[in-house]
């Protein structure tokens, strides 16, 4: 089934870059990733813009993980999250963007009592400084991201650490962005890393490596698919390794709405996992996601003009 799967996921990959570029006077731009953990890789933000809206995430899994494999099925779990998010263009190559998860989980464990988990996150706040632009001639658009993590994260009896537990972090990650006519390709590598929050308890450091393929079959529509390759560091609860280091790899097809008039940005990405690894137990590993993302951008600008 896993090699199934793979080659599944493969093979959808192979077909939408086999898409033939378009011959067109005027070829249509494709939007950029959905994923809620995707970044604007090498791309700016017009000056004095400020785009609002996230991502709705949802995820179901069946079952508890050790390793690389399913263990037992003792415990069902049902995400639903979102990610707020706010992006604004200070100045010509640079801007600033935030994201910040509420999260609600549910847990139906087997042969004891059912929890539910929830609250505010961590927020993320990072300068986005671009370097090459493709528009202007160079081979490519290239930028940096670099900023960190805010300590937003509610800390309850109902929280989650490892959703946020009003911890400090720093980020620092590269983006690229590469167009072909109506292609889109889009690559960005972050790592984060924490310090100790609330309840003496510390994240592991993290690495992401997101890939990103759409195809602009219309000035308003667009197919592709999107990779988000994830390496978290054990956590550290007074000081003790808590073994619960991990890799994750989720890969799947997207479709994305495109309204220019309204500047108005929608995206659908269904993902799954192409292979999961855990040092210890893990529940809650997603069997599959679905991630809505919706944008609207404003120009501030007219306000004073």
């Amino acid at each position: 089934m896993k090699s199934i799967k793979i080659g599944l996921l493969g093979c959808l990959l192979l077909v939408l870059l086999a898409v033939p570029v378009r011959a067109e006077e005027k070829t249509p731009v494709a939007w950029g990733g959905v994923g809620s953990t995707f970044g604007p890789c090498g791309l700016g933000f017009p000056t004095g813009a400020l785009g609002v809206g996230g991502n709705v995430y949802f995820g179901k899994s069946n079952g508890v993980r050790e390793s690389a494999r399913r263990v037992n099925g003792n415990v069902k779990t049902t995400k639903l999250n979102e990610i707020f998010k706010l992006r604004y263009g200070i100045m010509d190559g640079l801007d600033v963007r935030t994201a910040t998860p509420i999260y609600n989980v549910h847990l139906d464990r087997q042969g004891t009592a059912n929890r539910d988990t929830y609250g505010v996150g961590d927020s993320t706040v990072l300068l986005h400084k671009t370097f090459l632009t493709q528009k202007s001639g160079d081979p490519f658009s290239l930028a940096l991201d670099f900023g960190g993590i805010v300590p937003t994260g509610s800390v309850t009896e109902h929280s989650s650490d490892a959703a946020g537990n009003s911890a400090w972090g720093a980020v620092v990650g590269v983006g690229a962005t590469y167009f072909l006519g109506a292609n889109r390709f889009d690559s960005e590598v972050n790592y984060a890393t924490f310090t100790e929050g609330a309840r003496d308890y510390e994240h592991g450091d993290r690495v992401r490596w997101n890939l990103g393929y759409a195809y602009a079959l219309s000035d308003r529509w667009d197919i592709g698919a999107e990779s988000s390759w994830t390496m978290q560091e054990e956590a550290r609860y007074k000081n003790e390794g808590m073994k619960d280091a991990y890799v994750e790899w989720y890969m799947g097809p997207k479709v994305s709405y495109k309204y220019t008039p309204w500047k108005l940005y929608a995206g659908l990405l269904a993902d799954a996992p192409v292979h999961r690894w855990y040092e210890s137990n893990k529940a809650g590993s997603d069997d599959f996601r679905l991630q809505l993302k919706l944008i609207k951008v404003f120009n501030l600008n007219a306000l004073f003009d």
